[in-house]
């Protein structure tokens, strides 16, 4: 039996779950280009030798030693991932931004972080994001707004601003720990295409 269309999951290892300086498992996220959906959980080291075996996940390489198999970062490493102890202390979050309240291990996981915005001319239309591992997205404004306001953008927040002179609310982003106007700006044209010989601009 052929079956076509079936495209494979593709992961980044986002987090670490330990005990004490036991590695007990790994957080990994689907990647996906353009969208900062796809599924997230916990799996076994096992697991994740397996999937690095069959080349689904980015940003690990595995290497045999002795009777077993080391799990090393590719292009990072993964010791500086968060880590999630069996205690339930959280570490190594630095790379995601602030938490918010409530948030699980997973969550923190997952966080994404702001790193540039995309223009054309003086509109914003779209944010490169990157996640703890280092993948980065660029995703529509739209779907930004709303990833800040679930507390999934460590880096940004939302608040509702209201015109005085015409009465009129909106959504705004604000910066959290850093100056939003301050990224870079990468620039598209009216076809949403890369401007390829565009300089960054802060």
């Amino acid at each position: 039996m052929i079956i076509m269309g079936a495209k494979r999951v593709e992961y980044t290892i986002v987090g670490r779950y330990m005990d004490g300086k036991e590695v007990t498992g790994y957080h990994l996220q689907a990647y996906n280009v353009g969208s900062l959906e796809g599924k997230s959980g916990r799996y076994s080291r096992e697991q994740v030798i397996f999937l690095v075996g069959r080349g689904q996940v980015l940003n690990c390489t595995g290497q045999l030693y002795k009777d077993g198999v080391l799990l090393r970062g590719k292009d990072m490493s993964l010791e500086d991932l968060p880590v999630k102890q069996e205690n339930g202390t959280l570490s190594r979050t630095d790379n995601v931004g602030k938490i918010r309240r409530g948030a699980t291990a997973g969550d923190v996981m997952t966080q994404y972080m702001i790193v540039a915005v995309a223009v054309n001319g003086r509109n914003t239309i779209g944010y490169f994001v990157r996640n703890a591992a280092g993948a980065e997205s660029m995703i529509k404004k739209a779907e930004l707004l709303e990833y800040a306001r679930q507390g999934r953008i460590g880096n940004a927040r939302v608040q509702n601003y209201t015109d005085k002179a015409t009465g009129k609310t909106q959504v705004i982003l604000k910066g959290v720990n850093c100056d939003l106007k301050a990224l870079p700006k990468i620039k598209f044209d009216e076809k949403g295409n890369r401007v390829a010989d565009s300089n960054l601009e802060g």
